[in-house]
């Protein structure tokens, strides 16, 4: 399992470098000069975003998840990591986005953009830092009672089966 803390770390550590190198690249759009520098400065941080961020966050995903299945860390506090890796995932996308629309020579970087969401990368990556650090006591008095209780699911009793319809045509007799 130290090997799984250890790909899930390294890989994140990347993902989360990437998302905060990635507002560096598309501010480096408004100094094209020429074609040169806009094929330079688009097939650069493409490939930071194509071949290093994305398989990063694939990658520490996955690992993550497989880190919940064989780990006890169902605590409130990781529900909170989890909803602060989910602004991380949004903020990829967003970059995503801001790829695409930079794709055409005359489109402008948005400024005001690129910075919300680097500082919103900013923001859940201390945060999930923390909590996975301090491991707080997060309070639950705010979830109803069904969202508290395990097994829930399996205490309620199934409908029962309806039987099959019968056919619409008659079957052929061999």
């Amino acid at each position: 399992m130290l090997w799984l803390k250890f790909l899930h770390t390294a890989a994140l550590s990347v993902w989360v470098a990437g998302l905060l190198y990635l507002p560096a690249m598309l501010w480096a759009h408004h100094r094209v000069e020429d074609r040169q520098d806009f094929a330079r400065i688009r097939m650069g941080s493409r490939f930071v975003y194509m071949g290093l961020v994305s398989p990063a966050a694939f990658i520490a995903i996955g690992a993550g998840a497989a880190l919940l299945l064989v780990s006890d860390a169902l605590h409130p506090w990781m529900f909170v990591k989890l909803m602060a890796v989910g602004v991380l995932v949004i903020a990829h996308m967003q970059y995503g986005h801001i790829l695409a629309h930079l794709a055409d020579e005359e489109a402008k970087a948005p400024t005001v953009r690129v910075i919300f969401v680097a500082g919103a990368v900013v923001a859940s990556a201390v945060l999930a830092l923390w909590l996975v650090l301090a491991k707080p006591d997060v309070p639950t008095d705010f979830l109803p009672r069904w969202a508290l209780e395990p097994g829930l699911l399996q205490r309620q009793e199934a409908p029962e089966a309806a039987p099959p319809p019968a056919p619409a045509f008659p079957r052929p007799r061999s």
